[in-house]
């Protein structure tokens, strides 16, 4: 690398963990909050349509978030290899990891399409469609998954161009996206009379725009990894470990998603109405959790670089600062909610009925939301530091293993209220199990979890050496 790259770098593991966090975080967050909006600037324009539209994307959402869930988790994966290859000055891996994820999002995203369009209304059944929502369903998902591609690009790019120190442009290219999205959704349901085909075809189009800004900054090598030619050629070693890192994250997203599924199927006995309102409890909790999201995303090239620097004290500064910060965002997100659920489902939907149900609901999900930040910033740096086991299991643990068999026994008891009681129950066991698996992991290279450490530590030998 040349001296600029050495030092851009260079500057992961020296420059202040603050500043780091502002540069990396802040830029992400935005970005995030960017990525949230698209599903919320959909429901909010499509919630004119009435509460049966609300509820058919709310039916729609699981699959785009399964989708989602394979892209950002080969783009999480492919992140921490390539900050930790940095970090331990493999330049070329780093440059393949980089050429091997485009690949990938390509392949991925044609397989959607092709097995969306065999199977849409099958799947869309089987998450939970009741006959009112299921054409509505249809026609906004059928769109979403001829433009899979796009969607898939711009998950991937987004993580491997700030896993290289550059955080600025994501967040230019899902601002723009987000702002072309905003500006054709109502020409498009309303002007042009789509309804919720409209809302898709004007996601799919901000999609282009965003990939269009990334891959052109990739491809024209003006980052620290130069992607040429040779680095499409299929390694796969390189994909092996994009893939031991990202699928935790990719299963972490999936679980939430079968959850989500789950809830539905539970909910379809009662209605849509109440699909509608666990839709928008899901739109409110994703802005919520939306700064955390940032957070992780900008503390994994952090993390990764550092750790495999082995400057174990500056990885666990980072952990406790950005989880910090973390929760300060999701308690004041959970205290607004509580306070004003009927004002935050009303900028959505003002049925009587909707409210009615959605008032509850909401003082009930919320409650847990100061621990969630901390939860979901814990599992990234697992995934950060290469450690797949347990941020495999914390990924499945929040939504598959506490909150989906509690979202089926709980309605027995409580009835509706059951459903959205799972979820506050689910955070704060999540969060218990996943302190301690933190706190065993700093005590196994022996960084203090509460003060500072003062000097850097050897990394433990495995037993196979």
């Amino acid at each position: 690398m040349t001296n600029r790259v050495q030092n851009e770098a260079a500057r992961l593991g020296e420059e202040s963990i603050g500043k780091l966090l502002w540069r990396f975080s802040l830029p992400a967050t935005l970005a995030s909050a960017v990525n949230a909006s698209y599903n919320i600037i959909d429901t909010i324009f499509v919630g004119g349509l009435g509460s049966d539209a609300i509820a058919a994307l709310s039916i729609a959402l699981p699959m785009q978030m399964v989708m989602g869930a394979i892209g950002i988790g080969t783009g999480v994966g492919a992140a921490s290899l390539i900050s930790r290859s940095l970090g331990a000055k493999k330049e070329e891996d780093a440059n393949t990891a980089g050429g091997q994820v485009l690949i990938l999002a390509l392949f991925v995203g044609l397989l959607s399409t092709l097995i969306g369009r065999l199977y849409l209304e099958e799947l869309l059944v089987f998450f939970g469609a009741t006959e009112e929502i299921i054409d509505l369903a249809r026609s906004y998902m059928a769109v979403i998954i001829d433009g899979a591609v796009m969607l898939y690009l711009m998950w991937i790019m987004n993580n491997i161009i700030r896993a290289q120190g550059n955080a600025v442009i994501p967040m230019i290219a899902m601002i723009a996206s987000a702002l072309t999205n905003i500006i054709l959704d109502p020409i498009f349901i309303y002007s042009f009379e789509m309804g919720v085909s409209g809302a898709a075809l004007a996601t799919v189009i901000a999609k282009i725009v965003g990939v269009a800004i990334e891959l052109q900054y990739l491809l024209r090598n003006k980052g620290i990894i130069k992607i040429n030619l040779q680095h499409f050629k299929p390694s796969f070693r390189i994909i092996k470990e994009i893939y031991r890192v990202g699928l935790p994250s990719m299963l972490m997203h999936i679980a939430n998603d079968t959850s989500i599924i789950v809830a539905n199927r539970v909910l379809r006995s009662y209605g849509y109405v109440p699909i509608a309102v666990r839709g928008l409890t899901q739109r409110l909790q994703m802005f919520a959790i939306m700064p955390a999201r940032g957070i992780s995303q900008g503390l994994v090239p952090i993390i990764g670089y550092n750790f495999g620097a082995q400057k174990y004290d500056r990885v666990r500064e980072a952990m406790l600062k950005a989880c910090a910060i973390g929760a300060c965002f999701t308690t004041a997100a959970g205290i607004a909610y509580f306070v004003a659920p009927g004002f935050f489902l009303s900028i959505f939907n003002s049925d009587p009925e909707l409210l009615a149900i959605g008032v509850k609901a909401v003082r009930i999900v919320v409650v847990m939301y100061p621990l969630m930040g901390i939860q979901a910033i814990s599992t990234t740096f697992f995934q950060a530091i290469g450690n797949g086991v347990p941020a495999l299991f914390l990924s499945l643990l929040r939504r598959l293993i506490l909150y989906m068999p509690l979202v089926l026994l709980l309605p027995s008891i409580f009835d509706l209220n059951g459903i959205w009681l799972a979820a506050p129950i689910s955070d704060f066991l999540a969060f218990a199990i996943t302190l301690y698996l933190v706190a065993r992991e700093f005590k196994k290279y022996d960084i203090p979890l509460l003060r500072k450490a003062e000097k850097i530590l050897p990394q433990p030998q495995s037993d196979e050496s």
